[in-house]
């Protein structure tokens, strides 16, 4: 049988617990821009060419990334260039690899760097 928490919250806990929660309005603690402007400035650069290269780059694959912001909890960054997934998805064509960084990698690390700084308003906001 599984451990059972039980707690009581008192009227004047319940109306401070109201008032910090009031202060940490999704829309204030969780900025989506301070993740994605800096995830799409990163998914853009590209890497110097291949010696040789007789391929002129069109910077399509640049000019593509997007963001939206669907909510204060939904945010998405896609590419509906058709070849994406080949330069900088998880299953990159041979050519690329090692050369163009991996979308959800790089976002991964990012998510993290963005995470921990939600964490940090929001302990700010509880010490208050």
């Amino acid at each position: 049988m599984p451990d059972e928490f039980v707690g009581f919250i008192e009227p004047k806990d319940l109306a401070e617990f109201h008032i910090c929660m009031d202060r940490m309005d999704p829309d204030k603690v969780i900025k989506w821009r301070e993740f994605l402007v800096p995830l799409k400035r990163g998914l853009r650069t590209y890497p110097p060419p291949l010696p040789d290269q007789k391929y002129k780059r069109t910077y399509n694959l640049k000019r593509n990334w997007q963001y939206a912001v669907h909510s204060p909890r939904h945010a998405e960054m896609t590419n509906p260039a058709t070849y994406a997934g080949w330069v900088q998805g998880v299953e990159q064509a041979q050519i690329h690899e090692g050369r163009w960084p991996i979308a959800v990698k790089v976002a991964n690390v990012r998510l993290e760097e963005f995470i921990k700084s939600i964490s940090e308003k929001i302990g700010r906001i509880w010490i208050r």
